[in-house]
């Protein structure tokens, strides 16, 4: 065959750069038979000294050219599997003007849509740069109309634009788990680090957190994913995302609050035991239930038996009647006769205007003892008690103004009758 021996051949074309290159012995009449960039091209004077056509490729890589050089002269095309190598001999052959080949190579890229999917991003570049391509760009199209979520599953995912990304996210049109976008916002973001000051990979960051749910994110997940790239967060963007894991579990824990007002609680939690006033901190705390009235009984024997010695804990009641809810936190155990510290504070949520709740702390004596009751439930000095008597249907409470520097209630002194009231253990995030 001509091809292999080189005989009579009067063309050669230098492809490739450097140590990758290649010097092609071929003849020009089958070149310009099917190449109109061949016809042009070869087209000059022969070399005086040895009657050759001489001619440079260095943008097409040996192996490129080769497949299309068998191609002109077998008239077959060699398979490959590999997309991006398909591609490329679609990209050679344009330039070569090799009509025939391309519509050949178009036509066994879409034989395989599965695979295109798979490096989807690839694709969809080359066919915004060559639409010529109808068949291809139409394909791209349709594909990412009938699944978004194939643009994250793409091998070139890392190399898409910012705009598209975003795109997607803002219009939430994928059908990926949390931890998954998470994932892949992650290594697209990673992927980008080496041209980027950290500074400007935590602004990258903050723009995709508010697209991904921490809320559905599991523990092991958050520990194995999350945890260990915590330097790469602004500690905002940080303690809002504990905000939200944190409080994964805890999304309807209480029958009582809701979630916002577990979220501040846990916050003065936080200003109590640090005396950190900064509305920033990462360090959030969890509640775990201890004892429900509605399910346990408001017998303050009951109370006693699943709540002492459990260490800290935050009481929270709502009162019959009307849309108030007050507790405290009480830092040490119950059980014993040193409830009061500085720690400890009461409260009453205004949970349509959290802004408005109040926040009563004790007005911490060193020569105060606790008169702690054992005959009662949760007790705050004198200021707040929830009487829980033995009678199952007499839940009653009293709040007065003595040793919290505010009042919590209007009605000081008076009794008052309690719908529900919940006691929770109050452990620390180590995240």
């Amino acid at each position: 065959m001509a091809i292999e021996t080189s005989e009579l051949f009067d063309t050669e074309i230098l492809v490739g750069k450097g140590p990758n290159s290649k010097i092609f012995r071929l003849h020009s009449y089958i070149l310009k038979a099917f190449s109109p960039y061949f016809r042009t091209a070869l087209s000059i004077k022969k070399d005086n000294n040895n009657n050759i056509i001489k001619l440079k490729k260095p943008n097409i890589s040996v192996e490129i050219f080769d497949i299309i050089i068998k191609y002109l002269y077998c008239g077959k095309l060699i398979a490959t599997n590999d997309v991006k190598t398909n591609v490329d001999i679609l990209i050679a052959a344009d330039e070569l003007r090799i009509k025939n080949l391309c519509s050949h190579i178009e036509e066994y890229l879409l034989s395989n849509k599965e695979l295109l999917k798979k490096n989807y991003i690839f694709i969809r570049n080359f066919s915004f740069k060559y639409a010529k391509y109808t068949k291809l760009s139409q394909f791209c199209k349709d594909a990412f109309q009938k699944d978004p979520s194939l643009i994250f599953n793409s091998k070139d995912f890392t190399k898409i634009k910012r705009e598209i990304l975003l795109d997607i996210l803002i219009k939430n049109n994928h059908n990926l788990k949390s931890i998954e976008i998470y994932d892949k916002i992650m290594e697209w973001i990673i992927t980008q680090s080496n041209e980027l000051s950290s500074d400007n990979i935590k602004l990258f960051i903050q723009q995709f957190i508010p697209y991904i749910n921490f809320k559905e994110i599991e523990p092991t997940d958050f520990l194995k994913k999350i945890k260990p790239l915590r330097n790469i967060f602004d500690d905002k963007i940080y303690s809002k995302i504990l905000e939200y894991y944190s409080f994964n579990h805890m999304n309807g824990i209480s029958k009582i609050i809701n979630f916002d007002s577990l979220l501040l609680l846990s916050k003065i939690i936080e200003i109590a035991e640090t005396n950190n006033c900064s509305t920033n901190t990462i360090n959030l705390y969890n509640f775990k239930l201890l004892i429900r009235g509605s399910q346990n009984g408001f017998n303050y024997k009951t109370f006693h038996e699943f709540c002492d010695n459990k260490g800290p804990t935050i009481t929270i009641a709502k009162i019959k009647g009307v849309d108030e809810f007050i507790g405290g936190y009480n830092p040490n155990n119950w059980g014993s006769s040193n409830n009061w510290t500085k720690k400890s504070f009461i409260f009453s949520l205004n949970q349509n205007n959290l802004i408005n709740s109040i926040i009563s702390k004790e007005i911490h004596n060193d020569s105060k003892k606790s008169n702690y009751i054992g005959s009662c439930g949760p007790e705050f000095g004198s200021d707040l008690i929830l009487l829980l008597s033995n009678n199952e249907n007499n839940n009653k409470g009293r709040c007065c103004r003595n040793n919290y520097e505010k009042r919590i209630r209007n009605n000081d002194e008076t009794e008052f009758e309690i719908e529900e009231y919940e006691v929770f253990r109050v452990y620390k995030n180590f995240y």
